[in-house]
């Protein structure tokens, strides 16, 4: 399933953001894609995967971000991680893929803040590691 979230009118009627959805032998697979590079974006975004999940009965996801221009900042994921934290029973293992390499120590304040608020979540570089945590974890998971 594709859903296109319009952007608003400042951003010329282009597509914000734009979400496909397949289910794998244990969790649900999310693409994102989009350009805009903007808090509010993610925010929508974030909260169409979870309604997604939570409609599917879905507790464990693999999100694939998109290359982007500028990481969020810590302000930015520590405002993410309470807007989701009330979210957080709802899902074992959350995978998050960051395609841009340069990004991911900035990223890992990601998985810093949620986890901080009972989400239980990683930023990965490549998806094997993604999948093999999401179908086996660790011991201390």
């Amino acid at each position: 399933m594709d859903k296109e979230q319009p952007g608003d009118a400042s951003r010329a009627q282009a597509p914000a953001y734009r979400l496909s959805f397949a289910h794998a032998d244990g969790f649900l697979r999310v693409q994102v894609s989009g350009d805009i590079d903007a808090q509010d974006v993610r925010i929508a975004y974030w909260r169409e995967i979870v309604a997604t999940a939570r409609e599917r009965g879905e507790r464990r996801l693999l999100v694939l971000d998109r290359k982007k221009g500028t990481p969020a900042t810590p302000d930015e994921l520590a405002e993410m991680a309470g807007l989701f934290s009330a979210d957080a029973a709802h899902f074992e293992r959350i995978a998050v893929i960051e395609p841009t390499t340069a990004f991911l120590p900035a990223m890992e304040h990601a998985e810093i803040q949620g986890r901080s608020v009972g989400i239980n979540v990683r930023i990965f570089g490549d998806e094997a590691n993604a999948e093999r945590w999401l179908l086996f974890g660790t011991a201390d998971d």
